[in-house]
């Protein structure tokens, strides 16, 4: 086994604990859940195999969903961003431009911003639409969307700029 798969397999576990132990636990206000096991999908190496790529998504949700007994809503929004990520990676870098080979390979500030963004809020959106699953609940599902995800994007990118401080040294 290489340092890179180590690497994804201690970063795929570290964040389904931290989520289910520390994250699911931690509500602002009440109500407001950050999702920072996205961390592992935004990570993924943007140059590597796609399918073992929506597995991992899958299993990530699944393993989500499974301790802390959520009914799918994890796994059917980390599958569908899993699919959706080639889409999004274009959208964000630019079908012209040169897509970097990862997430920290790339130093333009702006288009990781709105990849991160573009990311969390449609896994929140989709997560939340199948958590309320009903259409009376259309405001409900677009304030927690918008509010969690305000929170993911701050937690996660505190995240990344320590993973990348500890990487680069």
């Amino acid at each position: 086994m290489n340092s890179s798969s180590l690497q994804l397999v201690s970063m795929f576990v570290l964040m389904v604990l931290l989520q289910v132990m520390l994250f699911n636990n931690l509500q602002l206000f009440g109500f407001i859940n950050p999702m920072v096991y996205l961390f592992f999908i935004i990570m993924y190496r943007f140059e590597s195999d796609q399918t073992l790529f929506i597995l991992l998504s899958f299993i990530l949700g699944f393993s989500i969903d499974f301790l802390s007994q959520s009914g799918g809503a994890h796994s059917i929004a980390t599958l569908t961003i899993g699919f959706l990520r080639p889409l999004l990676i274009r959208n964000a870098f630019g079908v012209t431009a040169e897509i970097p080979t990862s997430f920290y390979n790339d130093s333009r500030t702006l288009n990781k911003t709105i990849f991160l963004a573009l990311v969390i809020s449609i896994h929140h959106l989709l997560y939340f639409s199948f958590v309320f699953f009903n259409w009376n609940a259309i405001y409900l599902i677009l304030k927690n969307t918008l509010l969690a995800s305000v929170f993911s994007l701050i937690l996660i990118a505190l995240i990344s700029s320590f993973y990348k401080k500890l990487n680069d040294s």
